[in-house]
């Protein structure tokens, strides 16, 4: 078929196109929410990301979002969120907050070398802020830190083998059971090697 000058087969086929998409009814289409769960889960979501938005360089609204994106399985977006937010506002007094959660995250998805580092971070920031890093935080902060870094030194790849990492991370932290026997007696911290101290006699 001989066709004229003017009219090729490529505008043959961008004709032919454009008659498709004008005659053929248009496609279903589908959407889903990515937050997965009833209304008021969605919503606590919804509202942690608002308050995180707002609020950029709060540690406490960015952790509370990172929680909840990784209680509803989105890990991804969970780390993704908190390490930008971390790496953002570390002259924040809350930035360990922030950071301790991006280790969390990372920690939820079993890549504990990127958690190890966040993790030390998040120690020191809060070595820098003891204002909003009281003792308590600080300790429950280095124990985590203390685990991870025992797992991470065993060479144990936690995506293969998730219960000898714990076990290697819990091997290097020692625990101490203090309380009254029913003899009386007071025992000693596990592994001490030393016999139990009498039970102090009672007051007259």
């Amino acid at each position: 078929m001989k066709l004229p000058r003017l009219l090729g087969f490529v505008d043959l086929g961008v004709i032919t196109v454009i008659l498709v998409f004008a005659v053929l009814p248009p496609r279903e289409m589908y959407a889903a929410p990515v937050v997965k769960g009833d209304e008021s889960a969605q919503f606590a979501i919804a509202l942690a990301e608002a308050r995180a938005i707002a609020a950029p360089d709060d540690g406490v609204a960015v952790s509370d979002l990172g929680h909840k994106l990784g209680d509803a399985r989105l890990k991804d977006w969970a780390i993704e969120l908190t390490v930008h937010a971390a790496h953002h506002m570390s002259s924040s007094p809350t930035a360990w907050r922030a950071q301790l959660a991006a280790s969390v995250a990372y920690v939820d998805r079993l890549d504990a070398r990127p958690g190890l580092d966040e993790a030390n971070n998040a120690l020191e920031s809060c070595h820098a802020s003891p204002t909003t890093c009281p003792s308590w935080e600080e300790i429950r902060l280095s124990l985590y830190q203390d685990h991870l870094d025992a797992g991470v030194k065993s060479g144990i790849d936690p995506h293969r083998d998730p219960v000898g990492f714990r076990k290697a991370g819990e091997a290097a932290l020692r625990e101490i059971h203090l309380g009254r026997r029913r003899d009386g007696e007071v025992p000693q911290p596990q592994g001490s090697g030393t016999p139990p101290a009498p039970a102090p006699s009672p007051t007259p």
